[in-house]
């Protein structure tokens, strides 16, 4: 017992004097920390005091060519686009300031994509269920960044639709994503909370320089019923959308009712044509928007399994968090929400349909090739909203920020001073070595979000983090921080 005791003191000393080591002996190098911004908006919202740095957003920090780009408003509420070149270059921003952000609404985020084919950037902003705000650069802007002069005449006017003819209204969660082939993809929600549909539309310059082929994914339509009550309509809240190293495209997400409450199910479709036809977790047909139209299907609440978590609303499962493919085009989710044993230990009081704020947990949940579904909570109290990372080795990596001590949740969920969180796992485990292996103090305002393409092709995690203003409303910096992993042998 004697020798127990101090093998357990030699573990502690090594813990305190080694914090960025875990079980797989994978050390974090914190290698810049540079100001995109010394005045970046906050906000005095219903939803958070942060408008730069949602979970929502895919993406707000992307790498092309050597460049990195970053999409933000700044404290007089214009949309901003910032580049450097990488890794040492002086941000450069362009302020459009002929649209002026008015409202004090978190949703309404800046979303960009950027299009490889022919280096057009595009961005979509301020939107809560409403007309689409979008606006593209000329083309070759991100191909060959060296002979750019970064100004603001490389965009173009704000419109409101995409196809020709056709205006989009009541829109809200823009997302743009990259195809294998160099194009992009634009994914947005139509209608609101508890009643809404996800689309999907292609642009593609090799065929045309215009966005074509609006379909939806999924659709609110159909009846629910569970333990609370019955519900005849609801909407998706999509954790995201990855293509995997075999062109395969994944999304998960959960459904949120009509008549409210917390969030229920996790839910999974993957697609090989690029969001034409949809699959199930068996591998049949949900959804076809490529069919004659008598034939054509839409995702539902009725589609056979498409359902690979069940989750109940009494466990306040939050929506729109973490997923990320890993090299064996295995889809893998994180997301919080409470469990029977946690909410029995919890010592705070539920907070409205969210449960108590220490009974929630991390939860990762992972698809193997054999379409079966796996899963481990993670050990401590969850944060924010997380986003997941996959290296080549299939090493796992978890960002969120954590609340201070010290502050105090608004609407149940959202708080303004956290610390940057970076945890890992490993898959010769299965990922059931969750550590946490650095903590940086802010204190930070925002959900954490990376730049997916720079992690993928240089192994560097950029984090894009908001200082918290003294109160709501105070301009703060925001700020770039990059982190390198190394195994020691």
């Amino acid at each position: 017992m004697k020798s127990k005791g101090i093998f357990l003191l030699f573990l502690i000393i090594v813990e305190i004097l080694f914090p960025n080591l875990y079980g797989a002996n994978i050390q974090v190098i914190k290698i810049s920390d540079v100001v995109v911004d010394q005045k970046a908006l906050t906000i005095d919202g219903r939803y958070g005091q942060h408008i730069n740095g949602l979970a929502f957003q895919q993406d707000a920090v992307v790498t092309h060519k050597n460049y990195q780009y970053a999409a933000y408003y700044d404290a007089l509420r214009h949309v901003c686009v910032a580049r450097r070149k990488l890794p040492q270059g002086e941000w450069q921003i362009i302020r459009l300031t002929d649209y002026v952000f008015q409202g004090h609404d978190a949703h309404n985020v800046i979303s960009m994509g950027l299009c490889p084919k022919d280096g057009t950037i595009h961005l979509a902003f301020d939107h809560h269920g409403h007309p689409l705000h979008y606006r593209v650069s000329r083309k070759g802007v991100a191909t060959d960044p060296e002979k750019v002069e970064w100004e603001p005449s490389l965009f173009g006017p704000v419109i409101s639709e995409l196809e020709k003819g056709k205006p989009v209204k009541h829109l809200t969660y823009p997302r743009f994503l990259q195809t294998p082939g160099g194009a992009i993809q634009f994914y947005y929600r139509v209608g609101g909370s508890g009643g809404g549909d996800y689309v999907l539309i292609d642009y593609d310059p090799a065929t045309t320089d215009t966005w074509q082929n609006t379909r939806i994914v999924n659709s609110g339509k159909g009846d629910f019923q569970d333990a609370f009550n019955k519900s005849p309509s609801r909407c998706a809240y999509e954790n995201g959308y990855d293509y995997g190293s075999g062109g395969r495209l994944h999304t998960t997400w959960v459904w949120r009712e009509q008549t409210q409450g917390a969030n229920h199910d996790i839910m999974y479709a993957f697609s090989d044509d690029l969001g034409k036809t949809w699959r199930n977790n068996k591998g049949e047909i949900v959804g076809n928007s490529n069919a004659l139209p008598k034939d054509q299907k839409v995702i539902n609440i009725n589609s056979p399994d498409i359902t690979a978590v069940p989750i109940t609303r009494a466990y306040g499962l939050m929506n729109t968090q973490a997923q990320a493919v890993d090299s064996r085009d295995r889809i893998h989710v994180v997301m919080w929400h409470c469990t029977d044993e946690t909410i029995k230990a919890a010592k705070t009081q539920p907070v409205e349909c969210w449960g108590s704020p220490d009974a929630r947990r991390y939860h990762h949940y992972w698809r193997d090739e054999k379409g079966v579904w796996h899963h481990t909570m993670l050990p401590w109290v969850a944060g924010n909203r997380p986003k997941l990372f996959m290296d080549k080795n299939d090493n796992a990596f978890l960002i969120f920020n954590a609340m201070s001590s010290s502050d105090k949740l608004d609407w149940g969920i959202y708080f303004s001073k956290g610390s940057l969180v970076i945890a890992a796992a490993t898959p010769e485990t299965g990922w059931t070595d969750w550590k946490i292996i650095h903590t940086e103090k802010g204190p930070f305002l925002n959900e954490m979000l990376g730049d997916i393409y720079l992690w993928k092709n240089e192994g560097i995690l950029s984090i894009l983090v908001q200082q918290s203003p003294e109160k709501p409303c105070v301009p703060t910096p925001l700020r770039i921080l990059d982190f390198k992993f190394t195994q020691i042998e």
